[in-house]
């Protein structure tokens, strides 16, 4: 499941960085044309607005399937096996019931984008559309977190040491697993 869900997470990573590369190349071409010309580009903060929520939300799947998601794991390396991966089972808990909230808050901000119409400034374009992908994108990421929260339980129950993820991680780029 964690090789699908990578893949998927990789494709949605890529996205997101060629949007937040597409957003950058038109920032400088603003500043540009603003200092040159003294002409800003019409609208562009109305597109940023769209496209900014999904290219946040684009990048946490992969994050999370990686176990990448903000943690002290020095303190469960320093701990014998058996708590050290208990910090890590509350940890990613923690992350799941955190990113249950996300998503739910976002929903709801997105439900009520929708209810009242709401549209950028100068463009008018509606702006629940993107919060829709932002809130599907968030809500693909807590099935993630379950099956890593699940995996971290298989791990105690089999009496595994602790995975170190940014070593898995290393061992994929240099092609070791």
């Amino acid at each position: 499941m964690f090789r699908m869900v990578n893949v998927i997470g990789v494709y949605l990573s890529v996205i997101g960085l060629v949007c937040l590369l597409a957003m950058s190349v038109a920032i400088i071409a603003d500043a540009f044309s603003r200092t040159t010309f003294n002409m800003p580009i019409y609208g562009l903060n109305d597109l940023l607005e769209i496209i900014t929520p999904v290219i946040v939300a684009s990048c946490l799947p992969v994050a999370l399937a990686n176990k990448q998601n903000i943690s002290i794991r020095f303190l469960g390396k320093a701990l014998p096996v058996r708590p050290g991966q208990l910090i890590e089972l509350f940890g990613q808990i923690t992350a799941l019931l955190v990113m249950l909230g996300i998503a739910f808050e976002v929903g709801r901000y997105t439900l009520s984008l929708f209810h009242y119409s709401q549209s950028t400034w100068l463009l008018r374009l509606p702006i629940w559309p993107s919060w829709v992908l932002a809130t599907v994108l968030l809500a693909f990421c807590i099935p993630i977190q379950t099956a890593v929260v699940l995996d971290v339980i298989r791990d105690y129950r089999a009496k595994r040491a602790f995975k170190d993820p940014e070593a898995e991680l290393l061992g994929q780029v240099e092609g070791k697993s």
